[in-house]
């Protein structure tokens, strides 16, 4: 039996809870949407239909150059007729995906002949600053570690991937970027705004009590602060793209 990672039924319990403030913390959203759409766009195609998944705010669907656009919820499932859309984009949810397999051969029955797949989603270097506070932290408080941040995958792995699943040409990239906050609780808040909390299966039990949210808080300024006070955050955002 394969190992289910993510709880998906609390992914859509948590973006449901905070849908109303998303648009307050959708910067990095916008700013990979932005980023798609400049893809989607250098091809120099104008699209008949195309398929965004996990559509939260409308965002990037309203820079896509289609005659008709279909947004459906972050789904694991793509139930859709064979050769439906010319383009598929799918904006930071990626990593969340169980059966990342499977779903990619969903997407590629999904495309017209030579239609286009471009997926963003957070990479193995992502919150790398946070994962090592939250490692040092736990150490400190239970004298042990638990899962609490996701397993992800590299940008070698994603376009072997799509590849596998029997896209052509498939290109994967990356790119880090860095926010500072003046507080690390912001980028705490951020997280769960923007619905990037833990889901994992097999997370975590033990809470956020306020001993190990005031140490975490104290261990991120004493290691991750830059000369102005504030703290650094580091997203790792890597981008696919493949041809049916």
């Amino acid at each position: 039996m394969t190992e289910i990672l993510f709880d998906r039924n609390l992914l859509t319990r948590n973006r449901a809870r905070f849908a109303g403030a998303f648009p307050e913390h959708n910067f990095l959203f916008v700013e990979v949407a932005n980023r798609i759409a400049e893809n989607s766009q250098s091809l120099n195609r104008e699209f008949e239909s195309a398929l965004e998944i996990g559509a939260r705010d409308g965002y990037l669907s309203s820079l896509i150059k289609a005659k008709k656009i279909t947004q459906i919820a972050d789904v694991e499932v793509l139930d859709f007729e064979k050769e439906s859309f010319d383009l598929i984009v799918s904006n930071l949810n990626f990593h969340f995906i169980n059966q990342i397999p499977q779903f990619l051969l969903q997407a590629k029955e999904a495309l017209k002949p030579n239609g286009i797949f471009i997926a963003s989603f957070f990479g193995e270097e992502n919150l790398s600053e946070l994962a090592d506070i939250l490692y040092k932290t736990e150490n400190e408080i239970y004298a042990g570690i638990s899962p609490r941040m996701p397993p992800t995958i590299d940008v070698k792995t994603a376009a072997a991937l799509l590849h596998k699943a029997g896209f052509a040409d498939p290109i994967s990239d990356f790119e880090k970027i860095q926010v500072d906050y003046s507080d690390p609780k912001n980028l705490l808040k951020d997280l769960k705004i923007m619905g990037q909390g833990n889901i994992m299966s097999k997370r975590s039990r033990k809470f956020f009590t306020k001993k190990f949210l005031k140490k975490l808080l104290e261990n991120y300024r004493q290691f991750y602060s830059n000369a102005d006070s504030s703290v650094k955050a580091t997203f790792e955002i890597i981008t696919v793209t493949g041809w049916k």
